[in-house]
């Protein structure tokens, strides 16, 4: 009698680790994890990693894995549980009765292939119940590389005590900016729409991403069940990538959570969630598996820390819940004057502080030191910038500007009207920024935050995109190209 195979049970599958199979956009290339797969002649691309991945288990000693299948051909990516004898799962079916199981692991072999697009159907629709299985990479060492573009001239004077010449230039998007999403990362935009990470002193890419945002400052990195992503909202979903990949893919596809109307997904806490009104919010598990939570009425969330824990603030009391939404903990907390309602926007400035606002009968903002629960400082500012402004913030010299408010939180604190102009960058005190008049500083320093130029600037000129210790970095249009180009500072990398 032939033996009758086990059914996979989900529960019993580790999250981690997550084999990753790709074919090629030519589909002439099948990969496991980065490592080429031969496919025989009488064998298709089905077969072939299935097989793959059925020997590696066996090296590993596992039972089953996780696996995600990406099809660069048609951009298409859903998720699968393979098991060492054979068996595949659907991750999308498993509400389904045992016997489908069986019926369905009784097909023949390009069935798994079709029907786990079914599986990218329910992430994108953001479904409760399913585990949404951020593909775990490991990175790769990247070969030897050459700098490109070096000693490009800048069509564009940069800030004093920069070189007018660039350590490395790239093309990249028209209107794109750049992002530091991390000390060893810089995000560029390439011009066919893909997010790229490179390297910030050479330009290497190490890393590459599937559909860009338009703005890639809206790109911050998170934790989704215990595994560092990148995560972005755009265009009514949620976009989440893994951080590491192997350097020879050729660019990594998001996992997609669907947002619903009236839905808002938020990117900048250290794990991201949606929010959904009603004083509900949709968050992860430790299996990265998405449930509602209610949160105390009125009140908002300031957090979604790593671990699951939420933290919320009321007008007068600040809840720690746990990933159920059960309270842990609750604490007093004491608005500014003037402000008699929860805040009505938050952003998270660093681990420890958070910036707010009220707009209740006269607007407001302060920061909050999220370890004590206590306002550093508080203002009025002539204007309460919206969700969409991007916020800048210099985390060591604790500064920060977002639409026509500077904010110092440092032992010099102040909250600071800006005058109307474009900000772009930060570093130290100096905010950078377009206005009619062509690029311009800002000192936060100053009580009055003029605008100063520099020699050799056009008013058409850019700001620079970023600046930091040892460079700035500037995206400049010229005969109707684009290019990202970093310019190195001359005097030494040491911060002023």
């Amino acid at each position: 009698m032939a033996k009758e195979m086990a059914l996979i049970d989900p529960q019993k599958v580790p999250a981690f680790p997550v084999y990753t199979l790709q074919i090629s956009e030519d589909r002439q290339r099948l990969t496991l994890d980065g490592a080429p797969v031969p496919v025989l002649d009488e064998e298709d691309f089905i077969e072939a990693g299935k097989n793959a991945v059925i020997s590696k288990l066996a090296v590993h000693h596992f039972g089953a894995v996780r696996v995600r299948a990406i099809d660069a051909s048609t951009n298409s990516s859903w998720d699968m549980i393979i098991s060492a004898d054979g068996e595949v799962l659907d991750l999308s079916a498993q509400k389904e009765a045992v016997q489908a199981k069986i019926e369905r692991a009784q097909r023949t072999k390009k069935r798994w292939f079709i029907a786990g697009a079914s599986t990218l159907a329910v992430l994108t629709l953001g479904g409760l119940g399913t585990a949404v299985v951020i593909a775990n990479q490991p990175p790769a060492t990247a070969p030897a590389y050459t700098p490109q573009g070096v000693g490009a001239t800048l069509p564009a004077a940069p800030p004093p005590q920069h070189s007018a010449t660039a350590a490395w230039s790239h093309p990249t998007l028209a209107d794109a900016t750049v992002n530091m999403i991390s000390p060893g990362r810089l995000l560029t935009a390439d011009p066919e729409g893909t997010v790229t990470g490179r390297n910030p002193a050479t330009g290497q890419p190490v890393w590459r991403g599937d559909k860009a945002p338009e703005d890639l400052a809206s790109i911050h990195q998170g934790t989704w069940a215990g595994k560092p992503v990148y995560a972005s909202a755009e265009r009514n979903e949620l976009r989440l990538w893994p951080v590491a990949m192997p350097y020879d893919t050729p660019s990594v596809a998001p996992t997609s959570i669907g947002l619903e109307p009236g839905q808002t997904a938020r990117t900048d806490t250290h794990t991201p969630y949606i929010e959904l009104g009603d004083w509900y919010i949709r968050v992860p598990d430790a299996a990265g598996t998405l449930h509602d939570v209610m949160i105390p009425p009125g009140s908002t969330v300031l957090d979604v820390a790593a671990d699951g824990t939420i933290t919320t603030i009321s007008a007068t009391r600040i809840y720690t819940l746990d990933n159920t939404g059960k309270i842990l903990e609750e604490k007093n907390f004491t608005a500014p004057e003037g402000a008699t309602k929860y805040p009505v926007r938050v952003w998270l400035l660093d681990d420890t502080h958070a910036l707010l606002a009220w707009d209740d009968t006269e607007r407001v903002m302060g920061v909050l030191n999220t370890s004590t629960g206590s306002m550093l400082f508080s203002g009025t500012p002539r204007a309460i910038p919206t969700a969409t402004e991007p916020l800048l913030v210099d985390k060591e010299a604790k500064t920060a500007a977002i639409g026509s408010v500077g904010i110092s939180y440092s032992d010099q604190a102040a909250l600071i009207d800006l005058p109307a102009a474009d900000l772009s960058a930060i570093y130290g005190n100096l905010i950078y920024a377009n206005s009619n008049n062509g690029p311009v500083t800002l000192d936060l320093a100053s009580p009055e935050a003029e605008p100063q130029s520099w020699a050799n600037y056009r008013a058409e000129d850019p700001a620079p995109a970023l600046v930091t210790d040892d460079a700035v970095y500037v995206v400049a249009t010229q005969l109707e190209n684009t290019t990202v180009y970093r310019s190195n500072k001359i005097n030494g990398s040491a911060r002023q």
